[in-house]
């Protein structure tokens, strides 16, 4: 069981980033300009998920760490082999979380602005 809880974890963060990124898709993260579609703001639910994010994308490593005697041999090397580069996999979707979050926030923005103007310009006439 401690061998492979290491890459149960990291599967887990992986999966809960891709959430994270779907969500802020789904919100309008990437809608075009010509969408005139309203974009909600970033949620506060997708904000602390991000922040938990954070620690689910480091416990892994910290899990193996904690369980290295209790590994068999191979195991480790095969752990140690693909330590960086699933952690640069975590890194990246960690970063996209932040961009989608971003952008989604940003054409939230532009929807309020568009919104104001829509309602002033309906009041003026």
């Amino acid at each position: 069981m401690a061998a492979i809880l290491p890459g149960f974890l990291w599967v887990f963060a992986l999966l809960w980033a891709l959430g994270i990124c779907a969500i802020c898709l789904v919100n309008g993260a990437l809608r075009k300009k010509t969408d005139h579609r309203k974009v909600e703001t970033v949620q506060w639910s997708v904000i602390i998920m991000q922040i938990v994010s954070m620690f689910l994308c480091c416990a892994p490593y910290g899990v193996y760490k904690l369980l290295y005697t209790q590994i068999h041999a191979t195991t480790r090397h095969v752990y140690a082999m693909l330590g960086i580069p699933s952690a640069v996999v975590l890194g990246i979707f960690f970063v996209a979380e932040l961009v989608l979050m971003y952008l989604q926030a940003k054409q939230a923005q532009r929807s309020i602005i568009d919104e104001v103007l829509t309602k002033r310009h309906h009041v003026q006439l």
